[in-house]
C-alpha cells in the first residue's frame, strides 16, 4: 500500500495527474496484446514504473527537454504526442516518428521537447548537460531533465556527466529510475552504497531518494528541485524507488527474479493504489470516465 499525502493540491490537480498515469497503463495493456499478436517486434513494458515517468513530465514546462529510456511511455504520453503517430511508430510505418525506423522507444520529436533514448543509456545524461548549458548561457528559467536506471550508474558516462553538470553550474535534473534489476542484475550484485542519491555527494550536489511509485510525491518532489535548480543554478539528483514488473523486455522473460518481489510490489501498483485513494476520497466515483 502507499501512503498518500495531497499537500496543497485541489482536487482538480490530483484528476490530472490520475488521468495522465492511467493513459500508459491502458495503452501498455494494447501494445503487450499486439506484440502476441505479432503486430509489433519488440517492446519494453514500464508497467509499475508509470508514476515516475508521468509525475516528473507534469512537473516541469512543456518547452523543457526530457532525455528518455525504455520504459518512460508516460513522458511521450503526457506531452500529448498523437497516438496515431506513435502507434505508427511501434509498428514500423512511415508515417510514424523517425518514419518507423526505431523501435519501441528508440526515438524523440524536437516539437514535444523529447529526446529519445540512445541504446547505451548513459550519453543521455551528457545531453541533458548540453541543452541545460545553451538554457544557462541564454539567461532562460529552464531545466532539463535525463532519465537513467540504476544499472546506467556504473557507466563511465554517469561519472562524466554529473561531474560537468556540477563543476560548471548547471541546472539539469538526474533521476534514477532504480528498478531493482539492470538488464538481470540485481542491485545488491551492482553497488555497495546505501542509496544511489548518497553519489550526489561525491559531485557537490544535492541527492534525494524517493518513493517512484507515489505519483504525488513523484510530481510535487520534481516541481520543487525544478525551482531549486533554476534559483540556484545547479544540478539535482533525484533517486525514485520502484519495480519492474515484467522482463528487461517481453522477449527476456522473468525466472531470475524472485517470485515474492512480485507479489510485494504488486501491492504498491502507482496506478491501483492511486486509484483507490481517490475513490476513498470522494474525489472520483466508481463511474468516473
Amino acid at each position: 500500500m502507499i501512503t498518500y499525502n495531497r499537500l496543497n493540491y485541489d482536487d482538480s490537480t490530483l484528476i490530472a495527474l490520475y488521468r495522465a498515469i492511467v493513459k500508459p497503463r491502458i495503452i501498455e495493456e494494447k501494445m503487450l496484446n499486439l506484440l502476441r499478436q505479432g503486430k509489433i517486434s519488440k517492446w519494453f513494458s514500464g508497467i509499475g514504473q508509470e508514476a515516475i515517468a508521468v509525475g516528473a513530465t507534469l512537473a516541469l514546462e512543456e518547452d523543457e527537454y526530457i532525455m528518455t529510456l525504455h520504459r518512460n511511455l508516460g513522458v511521450f504520453t503526457t506531452r500529448q504526442m498523437p497516438f496515431l503517430k506513435l502507434f505508427n511508430q511501434w509498428q514500423g510505418n512511415e508515417t510514424g516518428y523517425s518514419k518507423g525506423r526505431e523501435r519501441s522507444f528508440h526515438f524523440g520529436t524536437n516539437e514535444h521537447h523529447i529526446v529519445g533514448m540512445i541504446s547505451h543509456l548513459g550519453p543521455q545524461l551528457t545531453i541533458a548537460n548540453g541543452i541545460s548549458l545553451a538554457h544557462k548561457l541564454r539567461k532562460e528559467s529552464k531545466v532539463s531533465l535525463a532519465f537513467t536506471g540504476e544499472g546506467g550508474t556504473s557507466e563511465g558516462d554517469f561519472h562524466e556527466a554529473l561531474n560537468v553538470a556540477s563543476v560548471w553550474d548547471l541546472p539539469v535534473i538526474f533521476l534514477i529510475e532504480n528498478n531493482g534489476y539492470g538488464l538481470s542484475t540485481p542491485t545488491n550484485e551492482q553497488y555497495r552504497c546505501a542509496t544511489l542519491a548518497d553519489r550526489a555527494a561525491g559531485y557537490g550536489m544535492e541527492g534525494i531518494t524517493i518513493d517512484g511509485n507515489n505519483i504525488i510525491e513523484v510530481y510535487d518532489t520534481i516541481k520543487g528541485v525544478r525551482d531549486y535548480c533554476i534559483k540556484n543554478q545547479r544540478p539535482y539528483l533525484v533517486e525514485c524507488l520502484t519495480f519492474r514488473m515484467r522482463g528487461h523486455e517481453e522477449a527476456s522473460g522473468t525466472k531470475y527474479v524472485p517470485k515474492e518481489l512480485f507479489e510485494i510490489w504488486n501491492k504498491k501498483d502507482p496506478v491501483l493504489n492511486f486509484e483507490n485513494y481517490l475513490l476513498a476520497n470522494g474525489i472520483i466515483s466508481e463511474d468516473y470516465k
